[in-house]
């Protein structure tokens, strides 16, 4: 199946990060959309009031949560080729650009949008995938790959 090591095509770092962090941080979102939709709409809207069609969406969203950290979990232990790698990453930054969509969208129609007026739980939500999201885009953009790693992420 693989002709090379992970260690001499995906980084140590993004390995952990993707096999094992990412999919940890998945389960935990699956859970609290499933079983905590107050705390999760909490996060960047102050006094939420909860009812069945937040509850719909979030537990769609809970299900789309278990998907990323299958896929991170399972696929990308599977096979160490740099191009799948890439497609997985590209599928879960598409998610975190509209969760940042969707936080500017809440917070301007709040008259929140200056950071001063962010809470505990708006700063929460946007550190956990504003990492998540600048580790994506490192990896997309080859960081710590080397010279090796980028030029056999670019022949394959």
């Amino acid at each position: 199946m693989l002709k090379t090591s992970p260690a001499t095509t995906i980084p140590l770092f993004y390995r952990i990060f993707f096999q094992y962090l990412d999919p940890l941080i998945c389960v935990w979102g699956a859970y609290m959309d499933f079983f905590d939709p107050r705390l999760v709409l909490s996060s960047h809207i102050p006094a939420p009031t909860p009812d069945i069609g937040h509850a719909m969406i979030l537990k769609q969203r809970g299900g789309g949560m278990l998907n990323f950290g299958f896929v991170s979990a399972v696929l990308l232990r599977y096979t160490y080729d740099v191009n799948i790698w890439n497609i997985v990453q590209v599928a879960d930054f598409l998610v975190d650009l509209a969760y940042f969509w969707a936080v500017y969208e809440v917070l301007i129609a709040q008259g929140r949008l200056g950071i001063s007026s962010w809470r505990v739980e708006d700063w929460g939500s946007l550190v956990i995938t504003g990492t998540a999201g600048l580790v994506r885009a490192a990896f997309l953009a080859k960081v710590g790959f080397g010279k090796e790693g980028k030029k056999r992420s670019k022949m394959a």
